[in-house]
């Protein structure tokens, strides 16, 4: 089995021992962050990923990717949008969102979050409280 990499995390105090971070905790804390915020409908995954997740292979399942280069910590995350939500608002309080929640939980600073939108998700059967013209209207 393949050592997962690892985040070393840093106290002020004098520790009792050494505390690491696997990546993949903190792309499980980005993921559901991104997910929090209104306007994203789901986080990106694949058929591919699905099932390379269920036999341990694959990171990307969840639509999150970190990087670790020296110091800097960027993350990569996948969304699908739903429709009716302004993309650029949305992609930037996935990333602020991303950001805080690392920052809280980890006391680690996110040097960039990439948000890529997958697709815009219509449904249908789901009230998105607009106005049509006829109501505008008052017809």
């Amino acid at each position: 089995m393949a050592k997962s990499k690892t985040v070393p995390f840093e106290m002020n105090q004098n520790p009792a021992g050494e505390i690491n971070i696997t990546l993949s905790v903190l792309e499980t804390i980005a993921a559901k962050a991104a997910t929090d915020v209104e306007g994203v409908n789901k986080m990106h995954t694949s058929f591919q990923k699905e099932v390379g997740g269920f036999f341990g292979m694959d990171r990307e399942r969840m639509g999150a990717t970190v990087k670790k280069e020296g110091n800097n910590l960027t993350i990569d995350i996948l969304v699908h949008l739903q429709y009716g939500y302004s993309v650029p608002d949305v992609a930037f309080k996935v990333q602020e969102r991303v950001k805080e929640q690392i920052l809280f939980m980890t006391d680690l600073v996110v040097q960039a979050v990439n948000v890529h939108v997958v697709s815009i998700d219509t449904n249908p059967d789901r009230d998105t409280g607009f106005l049509s013209l006829e109501d505008e209207l008052g017809e």
